[in-house]
């Protein structure tokens, strides 16, 4: 059926699915500098009984994180009950194990001293390589030119916010490369998993499946009995850092922020989704800022986040062809 004529799209605007699925996802990076900030802080009453076994501190952690959030996203959303099946079960256990990984590998990153939560963030943010990468080798799609400009300058301000590096890369900053890979397959797996099928039931299935994932991360970790049978074990849970970053790592950052992934990111490339994400560090190195928990601006840092900042303008404006 012919829409009206007042109702067509304008030939030279873009239409307006993509671009709020870009708020979505911006509003998701917001969500997630955030994060970063919890992550590092949460767990510091953890870290007091036991900062040794760093591994299983995050996995209990996380496994905290991720219970009370598939307890609250049935509260919060109940329409997700009507919606289990097969599919957007299988879908959920393929989505889990990517994005718990990548979340035990990077906290384990973040609980080193020099880690501050900007300069993980900026790290983490070298998903932008991989992501393409992943989807080139498993689904065969070229990057546009936009993208490909922008995977460098990414790159460059990710590997220089700290300054030059120089006698090679530390054990933490590894680990949130590590992290990185598995996002940037977080975000080709995302994009295919999540066509069909419901997203809200299907983010409740992966965060069903990254709560037993991290769950038995904890069990098998050396130490969990130690860290379990402190006598300080229960007051390090009822402490405001821990239980505050839980509740927001819980219902913002992992119910709203990946129920707004799985739903928006299908409306944008997983290249140009991987583009937007490296806004993440920006936000994140100023909400560190404003915590106290990273030591203030430098050169370097503003450097790093430019770059961010143009990845982002070159996948948006450069190589994109104007809608029919």
């Amino acid at each position: 059926m012919t829409q009206p004529a007042d109702t067509l799209p304008s030939p030279t605007a873009p239409p307006a699915r993509p671009r709020l699925a870009m708020a979505m996802l911006i509003l998701v990076c917001v969500i997630w500098a955030g994060a970063f900030v919890g992550l590092e802080i949460g767990p510091q009453p953890l870290q007091a009984l036991d900062g040794e076994h760093r591994f299983t501190v995050s996995a209990f952690f996380l496994a905290a994180r991720f219970g009370l959030a598939a307890l609250l996203l049935p509260l919060v959303l109940p329409r997700v009950l009507r919606q289990i099946n097969r599919r957007n079960l299988l879908a959920g256990l393929a989505l889990g194990p990517c994005f718990a990984f990548h979340l035990l590998t990077q906290m384990v990153g973040l609980s080193f001293p020099e880690m501050e939560p900007g300069k993980a963030a900026f790290l983490t943010a070298l998903f932008v390589v991989f992501a393409p990468l992943f989807a080139l080798v498993l689904l065969g799609r070229k990057p546009r030119l936009g993208v490909l400009i922008g995977i460098p300058l990414a790159a460059i301000g990710a590997v220089f916010i700290d300054g030059p590096p120089e006698g090679g890369l530390t054990l933490a900053a590894w680990l949130n490369i590590v992290a990185a890979a598995l996002y940037g397959l977080q975000i080709v797996v995302t994009d295919v998993a999540t066509r069909k099928g419901d997203p809200l039931a299907q983010t409740w299935f992966m965060i069903l499946c990254c709560a037993v994932i991290c769950t038995i991360s904890f069990v098998v970790a050396p130490g969990a009995a130690d860290l379990a049978g402190n006598a300080g074990f229960a007051g390090a849970l009822l402490d405001a850092r821990f239980w505050g970053s839980e509740l927001y790592l819980a219902l913002i950052s992992t119910v709203i922020a990946l129920a707004l992934v799985n739903r928006w990111q299908r409306e944008v490339s997983p290249n140009h989704a991987a583009i937007l994400f490296t806004s993440t560090p920006v936000f994140a190195t100023l909400f560190s800022l404003i915590a106290g928990q990273e030591q203030g601006f430098s050169r370097w840092l503003v450097f790093g986040a430019a770059m961010i900042l143009l990845a982002n303008l070159s996948a948006e404006f450069i190589g994109r062809k104007q809608p029919r």
